[in-house]
């Protein structure tokens, strides 16, 4: 890794070792890419400074840089500490998103019903007349999972929010911040987009009950506009949830080891 941040006037070698420390922290870190860059960039401007202060008091490059490394631990060690805030972004970053998109694919699914006309006013697909007794149970487990989703993405956000900031703070070179961060925001936020999967599955599911039954009556374009929008954030929330478990399981993982 080259191009460290506060690394000018750094001799190459000592670059290349302060690199090589680098790569082998981010092999221990999980959690969203930008977080992680920013924490490697952090870490790397650290040591840079940690190194040239070792050799204004007197240390060769080699010896300075040896010295920074020491100072600021082991490799699994400093991901160890980033792990609390990795967990929390990756938290933050799915329920966020998720409370961002929920109204636009309503929008959809509900301008779809507008334009089958299907329902005199305004309504979501549950409300759709002519709809099957048999759908009428996936209707009622749709709103409990938009009850769950939303509300499991406004507590991960709050938990996750600039309150932190007045949590303890570990020790260390880098400056203070919170390394017992809770690990269950990441558990409700994977709940939330469980909630919200199993949402677009129940507006997926009513949808082919309504087209087998009055295929004639759906608006083509909306109806496949809104279609695409569940099935592309089925895919997405699918994959949110098994990172937010990964990442709250991996720092479980480290505290119990």
């Amino acid at each position: 890794m080259t191009g460290l941040p506060g690394s000018a006037g750094l001799p190459g070698g000592a670059e290349r070792v302060i690199g090589s420390y680098l790569t082998e922290v981010a092999d221990g870190l999980i959690g969203p890419a930008r977080a992680r860059r920013d924490i490697l960039a952090e870490l790397g401007a650290g040591l840079a400074d940690a190194t040239d202060a070792y050799r204004s008091a007197g240390l060769a490059p080699g010896q300075a840089v040896r010295a920074a490394i020491t100072e600021f631990g082991r490799p699994e060690q400093v991901a160890d500490g980033f792990r609390a805030e990795l967990t929390a972004a990756q938290a933050r970053r799915t329920a966020v998103t998720l409370l961002r998109t929920g109204p636009l694919v309503g929008l959809l699914w509900a301008s779809a019903a507008l334009a089958s006309r299907i329902g005199a006013r305004l309504a979501s697909p549950w409300h759709w007349a002519s709809m099957p007794l048999g759908a009428r149970p996936v209707t009622h487990l749709a709103g409990f999972a938009l009850a769950i989703a939303i509300g499991s993405a406004l507590v991960t956000v709050a938990a996750t929010g600039r309150l932190t900031r007045w949590l303890p703070a570990g020790p260390g070179a880098l400056p203070a911040r919170p390394r017992w961060l809770p690990a269950w925001p990441a558990v409700s936020a994977a709940l939330a987009a469980s909630g919200t999967a199993a949402i677009d599955v129940a507006l997926l599911a009513l949808l082919a009950t309504q087209a087998a039954s009055t295929p004639g009556r759906l608006a083509a374009l909306p109806v496949a506009a809104a279609a695409i929008a569940s099935l592309t954030r089925l895919t997405l929330t699918t994959r949110a949830a098994r990172n937010c478990l990964t990442t709250s399981a991996a720092r479980l993982s480290a505290r119990s080891g």
